[in-house]
């Protein structure tokens, strides 16, 4: 199978995903006083950023399969994740009034997607060391 069909199909299967527990997640923060918070998006990234540092860190020293890559990290975690998404919700928190909530958002968007890029990684190496 071709790196690009590998993308598609696991593209379609990450954007799925993310519509999906993104919509679920929203709909539980609805019913709560945090309602206006992008829980949904932000769980899909963070989640995302863990997923790519578990690949990465379970191949280091290894040569993963041909087929790894395009499907799971740049197809499927493309597109269950979104840096888009996370800048609108910004910008509508921003425009709504809620400068915590952007700044919180923003914060917890970086910095805890590149901590949990290096927990997924430490914790990838464990699992196959």
């Amino acid at each position: 199978m071709t790196s690009g069909l590998l993308i598609f199909l696991g593209g379609g299967l990450g954007a799925l995903s993310r519509w999906l527990l993104s919509g679920w997640v929203q709909t539980l923060a609805e019913k709560t006083f945090l309602h206006r918070f992008p829980w949904g998006i932000g769980i899909c990234n963070l989640l995302g950023c863990f997923a790519i540092g578990a690949a990465f860190g379970a191949v280091t020293g290894r040569t993963a399969p041909g087929w790894v890559f395009p499907l799971v990290v740049t197809g499927f975690l493309g597109g269950f994740t979104t840096f888009s998404t996370f800048g609108n919700d910004t910008r509508e928190l921003l425009m709504d009034g809620f400068r915590g909530l952007a700044a919180v958002n923003v914060l917890v968007s970086t910095l805890g997607g590149v901590l949990l890029v290096f927990v997924g990684f430490r914790t990838g190496h464990s699992l196959t060391s």
